[in-house]
């Protein structure tokens, strides 16, 4: 087999480990809203999740090691392709897969197309070895990317909107790690011991962060805007930073880059019908939920040990106003509507 067939072979293996890991965190995160971090660590489904994520980065990594990266990096969106049609298989077998409607599917081939021609026009220039500071500054920004996105992430009421940015806190956090794998792979035997060190911790942090951020996005959001956000967000990431620091370029010169702005785009258009998509699937679950307590047989949803009051019912006027000093001879206060009495409840029957 050429190292180009196994390299090819490789990535196809990583994205599959990818896609089921996403499924399985998405499922952990749906089964443990009450108690996320300690149900989710507790969870065997969430530790195999683990398990084919750092499969998935492993095989990653030895398919960087045996073909190009304007080769590898596109495959990756695959991940996609593959996680996509096991969720609507789960959701058809009874599980808890999420249907994939027709814009949904058009907002993938977008990304997916959009991402592939970004990760090809990449020109992988000279390797370029990074030292202790270089790492920890990289580091830095990419950390404070990922605070932002946290904190914007927090402050928006939309499920949708709130996974995305989470997830793209994630394919920030992923796609500076993959930078800092690159440069410890370059470095080995080449750079001090301790610029090595000092890069490994780098890589475990951001490589937490992501997960962490990732997870939130599964429980926000399910699947679908989570993974194609951080698939985006994480090749992009590593490629500006190719570009601005490693001395990366792009294919064609001139024509390349011009080729950049609408492969962006059309990424960024499939991305917004996701969301579009996603937000709307929310709201119809919300009105099917609402709909399916008490409302169908006419009774509103009360506190638990409270009574329900009547459906039909209206403010006791006589409790109100300039006739509340007026009572009966049993300290009742009469209401104009058929003399029902308001002193047990401020609401009375029609």
């Amino acid at each position: 087999m050429s190292a180009l067939a196994l390299s090819v072979l490789l990535c196809l293996v990583s994205a599959l480990c990818y896609a089921v890991g996403a499924l399985l965190q998405e499922r952990v995160a749906g089964a443990a809203r009450q108690s996320a971090v300690r149900g989710t660590l507790r969870s065997g489904l969430w530790w195999a999740a683990l398990s084919l994520n750092s499969g998935g980065a492993l095989l990653h990594v030895l398919a960087l090691r045996w073909g190009p990266l304007s080769l590898v990096q596109p495959l990756g969106a695959l991940t996609l392709v593959f996680a996509l049609p096991l969720s609507a298989l789960g959701h058809g077998s009874g599980g808890r897969g999420s249907r994939v409607g027709r814009a949904a599917w058009a907002g993938v081939g977008l990304v997916s197309g959009g991402l592939a021609a970004l990760t090809a026009l990449v020109d992988i220039g000279p390797q370029v070895l990074l030292s202790a500071r270089d790492q920890s500054v990289i580091a830095g920004l990419g950390l404070g990317a990922v605070a932002l996105s946290a904190v914007a992430a927090a402050g928006t009421r939309s499920a949708a909107v709130r996974g995305a940015a989470l997830a793209a806190a994630a394919g920030v956090a992923f796609g500076v790690a993959s930078v800092h794998v690159k440069a410890v792979v370059a470095g080995w035997g080449v750079l001090p011991v301790g610029a090595e060190a000092v890069g490994l911790c780098l890589i475990v942090v951001l490589a937490v962060a992501g997960l962490a951020a990732s997870q939130a996005a599964y429980r926000d959001a399910g699947l679908t805007v989570p993974l194609v956000t951080t698939t985006l967000v994480n090749p992009v990431v590593a490629s500006l930073i190719g570009v601005a620091v490693m001395d990366d370029g792009f294919h064609h010169g001139a024509a390349g880059l011009a080729l950049v702005v609408p492969a962006a785009g059309a990424a960024a258009v499939g991305l917004l019908l996701l969301v579009h998509d996603r937000a709307g699937r929310e709201g119809v679950g919300r009105g099917e939920r609402s709909g399916s307590v008490g409302v169908a047989a006419g009774v509103p949803r009360d506190l638990p040990g409270e009574a329900a009051e009547p459906v039909n019912h209206v403010p006791c006027l006589s409790a109100h106003g300039k006739r509340s000093h007026e009572t009966t001879q049993a300290g009742q206060i009469p209401d104009a509507r058929g003399g029902q009495s308001c002193r047990n409840s401020p609401y009375v029957s029609q």
